[in-house]
């Protein structure tokens, strides 16, 4: 019988301070949610990027041998990196080897991979970005 946890497929390169940001909060992320995370990226930087106490044989690296920068426009990047860790990290979820997707890359680029490696859902004309807003709720007193 397979597992249940949740297989997460992070984009190691994308996003402020990559991989080694990204990394330390997979970490945390695996412990904390007992979830499967699937690093994408370049595997020396990301073994690089890894706590000493935190061995490489406790998380499962996937190779890409590109980004997308951030400055970069995210169609044109993408048709020329087919091997950038946003589009290794959609194959994996078209594959079915991973159940989602992170990245706090180019959100252009997430976007556009996602609609060219997995389409979209019927009935969604648009595409959305969730995002989680940390706000303050005020509680009554009793």
């Amino acid at each position: 019988m397979g597992s249940t946890r949740a297989r997460i497929a992070i984009d190691a390169m994308g996003g402020d301070h990559a991989p080694r940001e990204i990394v330390l909060g997979a970490i945390q992320a695996q412990k904390e949610f007992d979830v499967e995370i699937l690093l994408v990226g370049d595997r020396q930087q990301i073994e690089a990027s890894l706590p000493p106490d935190v061995p490489a044989s406790s998380l499962t690296i996937v190779e890409a041998e590109e980004a997308v920068a951030m400055d970069e426009e995210a169609l044109s990047a993408l048709r020329r990196k087919p091997k950038a860790s946003i589009n290794v990290s959609m194959d994996l979820v078209k594959q079915g080897k991973a159940d989602a997707v992170i990245s706090a890359g180019h959100s252009g680029a997430v976007m556009a991979a996602a609609l060219l490696r997995l389409g979209r859902i019927r009935g969604v004309d648009r595409p959305a970005i969730g995002v989680l807003l940390p706000s303050v709720i005020p509680i009554s007193p009793s």
